[in-house]
């Protein structure tokens, strides 16, 4: 029994000081690759600290062939966080449609939590096809009362182009406590797919003197140990050919102090 226990606190500590892998998940000729953390991975133990949160995914198809569009993001991440919106302004979507990152964020950027980018190709017939790349501003929403995130999605060249995603914010029970999903609108989706999209939320700001964080957590590792591993986001990118490609990232925090 005490061999047993020995490889299994072994192993725990093995895995936990393992580098983060990223998950590659597959249904026939389509592949996603998705990726993603936390930072600082060292969190008090019994208190929640601020946090940044990171979620990367990248579509590819066999060469020659083009992957379908994609209708749908989600991710699903750790009860073991909070995700808190309390005191952060409200950023409307009239305040920022047909405007640049720069002026979203000259109207809108106390109600930031976040950026990002994409990197898609269009695919319009009888045409030579070229890379877009759009940056990916995230600002603090609203949407019948509940929180949202809106994704100001902006596109330089070869002309200017403004896309809003929003993405509604869910509570449930289970692993993933808070769940955000996104419908992509038609104009992200049609004459071109999406090659790769990454987004990352962290915002700290002052409520009424306090200082409070977005994104919060804590390392609750087993007694005995300063490590913990655990299953950070479930992430799921559906495709318009009713395909749906998913993978749960684990990572692994340190007791801080």
């Amino acid at each position: 029994m005490r061999l047993t226990a020995c490889l299994a606190a072994l192993a725990f500590m093995l895995s936990a000081t393992a580098p983060a892998r990223a998950e590659l998940t597959q249904k026939g000729d389509l592949f996603v690759r998705f990726d993603g953390g936390i930072s600082p991975r060292a969190l008090p133990r019994r208190a929640l600290a601020p946090i940044a949160v990171r979620i990367e995914g990248t579509i590819r198809t066999p060469a020659a062939t083009d992957p379908p569009s994609l209708s749908r993001i989600r991710i699903a991440l750790n009860k073991g966080g909070r995700l808190s919106s309390r005191g952060l302004p409200v950023c409307s979507r009239n305040e920022i449609d047909s405007t640049s990152s720069t002026e979203a964020l000259k109207v809108c950027g106390a109600s930031l939590v976040g950026t990002g980018g994409i990197v898609a190709k269009t695919s319009f017939a009888d045409q030579s096809r070229y890379l877009l790349r759009g940056e990916v501003t995230l600002f603090n929403g609203s949407e019948a009362g509940r929180p949202t995130i809106l994704a100001h999605i902006y596109q330089r060249a070869p002309a200017p182009v403004t896309n809003i995603v929003t993405f509604a914010i869910r509570r449930r029970g289970g692993t993933f406590g808070t769940v955000l999903t996104a419908e992509l609108p038609p104009a992200l989706r049609h004459n071109g797919y999406l090659e790769s999209i990454f987004l990352n939320l962290q915002r700290s700001y002052v409520f009424h003197g306090h200082r409070r964080s977005y994104l919060s957590a804590e390392c609750s590792a087993p007694a005995g140990f300063s490590v913990a591993v655990f299953p950070f986001a479930r992430a799921s990118m559906t495709f318009d050919d009713g395909r749906t490609l998913s993978a749960t990232l684990t990572r692994s925090c340190r007791v801080s102090g």
